[in-house]
């Protein structure tokens, strides 16, 4: 069940009684039925209800703003208010219909002795929304209520007061008999209003995430399966579309409208807004004003798009706004035209740098691709992955990674990038100097990366359009991957000296091991994932750690249940922990939607987690999910330090 948010009504059993009879008791009066349509996309007004406020919404998904809190909805969503608070629904993909039901009502005039102090009146500032088991019973209502109302005659308006009781009436029956989703603040809705309000500040996921009391990495993964881009694509677009807005419309210079949508500065803009765009802020803010041009030769009275500005026109370039006579215009459109046709994605030249090597145009004398192709080669070889070969150079420099960050770390190199919600929670090492990565490829344009190391299939076959790309599987054993990436990077020397240091500090744990841990310790590793309780096999989770690092051995009825299987880890009852609980439990929790405290609550008050020895013996090491998650040399390392104390205390 979704847990209810201290904005709206939590029902419980009194609080719906005496709701029903001061709805019973209640002087109602209906003042308005109305009813429009909203348009897919469209960006609903905030509406500050005059009244007690019924609102439906039907036919598609949309973001609704109620009181302050935002909220999504899927297809239908029954809302409630009173007067003063806000409600503002944005639609989707598609159009969806609004009723507003406007009402009055004065509380009774008695106060009964089994209501609460403060309780008189209370439905009436209610706020809340859920969506109706029965939908069609409210869009049918409601359609007859608009339809008698608008006819004005006195047995019509009669209607509509005795069918808003009815409504009310099915309000509570569905509140009562609790088989509603109750609608609760939507983290992607609110970290959409976040970023629209303060995209032209300095914005981290970090920040959003907090504003919306949610970790970083499930706003990143819940943003990216709503919105299908990430929380970081949403901003870029979102100051790029204010630029654009500002480009058409204004003379600002390209300083004044990098400060003013959210850029560090006017270079950042112009590298930003060609990765998205394929052309610079000049170059769209001149073939906007031919538009415009043109349209104004076309209707009479019509006002000139752009202005000669004789403070910029001939003294910033690029940074200037453009005006100039028609004829030259159309040149500048032809110019425009070449260049885009020359910005068309090429082949990976034998130096292995992405992009043209020809002739910039003046216009462009601030881009990135100028600068590529006038800086000296670089040398390359030839490298085989597991996705094909490779020419890469042989010293990169600006190295991108969606999984290897920890590794690079270990070689003495830090990437320019990495997935933000993995940077976000890494807990080893500070960020800085590493930005955070997100689903655009335009930002990864932007970084001009001269080595680019992926894990992931699909997102290599992108990379590799972009720079020098190779794949590599995770799953490979520690020291190989060391060895491949320092064979990799030109860091063949640190590869060899991190392998003897950590051979030795693995003989150092395992002494002390031997030395002070029971002879007897078995170790069962055990992880609460959401609703469900998971044991974990040999890999992952901190398991290779345990098991094969350190040699610590599983409980036998762990080692048979993952015998024949190469599972990272199974469901298991409550029931079957006994055989499989060790002398030992590390106990770790995953929580991004707010069920696993719950579902851990649940385990430690069982009587069957109070009975395993380790819990009586004080044996349960309970230890942060994303200490265990990391799998590179510095997270292993401190994996093995944290757990040899552990077993040694």
């Amino acid at each position: 069940m979704i847990s209810s948010h201290k904005s709206q009504t939590t029902f419980t059993q009194e609080i719906l009684t005496e709701s029903i009879q001061h709805w019973t008791r209640a002087s109602v009066s209906l003042l308005d039925i109305r009813h429009e349509t909203l348009p897919a996309g469209h960006s609903a007004i905030e509406y500050c209800s005059p009244a007690g406020l019924f609102a439906f919404s039907y036919g598609g998904s949309a973001d609704v703003s109620l009181g302050g809190q935002r909220y999504g909805i899927e297809r239908f969503g029954l809302f409630h208010t009173s007067k003063g608070n806000s409600l503002s629904i944005s639609p989707g993909e598609s159009d969806i219909g609004l009723y507003k039901i406007l009402y009055r009502a004065e509380a009774p005039t008695f106060r009964n002795k089994s209501f609460k102090n403060g309780s008189v009146g209370a439905p009436f500032r209610e706020s809340y929304g859920f969506e109706p088991s029965d939908p069609l019973f409210f869009a049918e209502h409601l359609q007859h209520m608009r339809a008698r109302w608008i006819s004005g005659e006195p047995l019509d308006l009669l209607y509509g007061k005795t069918a808003l009781h009815q409504l009310v009436y099915r309000v509570y029956e569905e509140l009562e008999r609790g088989d509603i989703r109750r609608l609760e603040p939507d983290p992607v809705s609110m970290a959409k209003h976040y970023l629209d309000t303060h995209y032209r500040e300095p914005v981290s996921l970090r920040t959003v995430a907090d504003s919306v009391h949610v970790s970083a990495s499930s706003l990143s993964r819940l943003f990216r399966k709503q919105e299908g881009v990430s929380p970081q694509e949403y901003l870029i677009r979102k100051r790029i579309s204010a630029a654009k807005e500002l480009l058409q419309s204004t003379n600002a210079t390209l300083r004044e409208i990098a400060s003013h949508c959210g850029f560090s500065d006017e270079f950042h803009l112009i590298k930003t807004f060609k990765g998205a765009l394929r052309m610079t802020p000049g170059d769209y803010r001149k073939l906007r004003s031919t538009e415009m041009r043109d349209l104004s030769m076309s209707v009479p009275g019509s006002v000139p798009y752009a202005r000669w500005n004789d403070l910029h026109s001939h003294t910033e370039g690029d940074y200037a706004m453009f005006a100039a006579p028609k004829g030259k215009m159309m040149l500048a459109v032809l110019g425009l035209t070449l260049l885009l046709s020359a910005c068309s994605p090429s082949t990976t030249s034998t130096t292995g740098a992405a992009g043209s090597s020809g002739t910039a145009s003046s216009e462009n004398s601030l881009s990135s691709a100028t600068a590529a192709s006038t800086a000296p080669a670089e040398t390359t070889r030839e490298f085989q992955h597991t996705g094909g070969t490779t020419e890469v150079p042989t010293a990169p420099k600006r190295i991108v990674t969606d999984w290897f960050y920890g590794e690079l770390l270990t070689l003495g190199i830090r990437p320019i990038a990495y997935p933000e919600y993995l940077l976000s929670e890494y807990p080893y090492v500070e960020s800085e100097g590493t930005e955070g990565l997100g689903e655009s490829m335009e930002q990864v344009i932007g970084l001009e990366p001269d080595l680019i190391i992926s894990v992931w299939d699909e997102s290599y076959q992108q990379f590799a359009k972009i720079a020098p790309s190779v794949l590599f599987k995770s799953d490979m054993p520690l020291a190989e991957r060391m060895k491949t990436l320092g064979d990799l990077v030109g860091r063949q020397k640190e590869a060899q000296d991190w392998q003897v240091a950590f051979e030795a500090k693995v003989e150092e744990a395992k002494t002390n091991l031997q030395q002070k841990m029971a002879p007897d310790t078995s170790v069962t590793i055990l992880s609460i994932f959401q609703k469900e309780v998971k044991v974990h096999g040999k890999r992952n989770t901190g398991a290779e750690v345990v098991y094969k690092t350190l040699g610590v051995p599983a409980p036998k009825a762990v080692e048979e249940l993952f015998a024949d299987t190469e599972d990272w880890n199974k469901t298991v009852s409550l029931e079957a922990l006994p055989d499989l609980a060790g002398t030992d439990i590390i106990l770790t929790t995953y929580d991004p939607e707010g069920t696993g405290q719950q579902r851990l609550k649940e385990l430690k008050e069982s009587e069957v987690w109070k009975d395993l020895d380790a819990v009586k013996n004080g044996r349960v090491h309970e230890v942060d999910y994303y200490d265990l998650f990391y799998e590179d040399p510095i997270a292993v390392e401190n994996q093995i330090e944290m757990i040899t104390n552990m077993l040694t205390e």
